[in-house]
């Protein structure tokens, strides 16, 4: 389990809903979902490698653009996702230096 809630905040476990229909978007999820599925990032195994980008992409983004455009907020997390700062996660595939 991850227990998350929209805002990327920890929760307690018996705050999760017993039923997935209570289940509340987190659009940063959804954006770091898409990210990956144009080749932002590579699929990992590591459990829960797309809250780690979501968390990721929520401290770099405002909510706002996201829900204005997901068009223009998915291009800018597809170039937060290239960027060094996002080479500590699991499945980065951005630029490597030739140093």
């Amino acid at each position: 389990m991850h227990p998350y809630d929209a805002q990327g905040r920890r929760r307690h476990y018996d705050d999760i809903p017993r039923s997935v229909a209570e289940l509340k978007d987190d659009p940063f999820r959804s954006l770091a979902g898409e990210v990956r599925r144009i080749g932002g990032y590579a699929k990992d195994t590591t459990p829960f490698s797309e809250f780690l980008w979501a968390d990721f992409l929520r401290r770099r983004m405002k909510r706002k653009m996201l829900e204005k455009s997901f068009k223009d907020a998915l291009k800018k997390a597809l170039a937060l996702a290239k960027t060094l700062d996002a080479n500590y996660l699991p499945g980065w595939c951005g630029p490597v230096s030739e140093v």
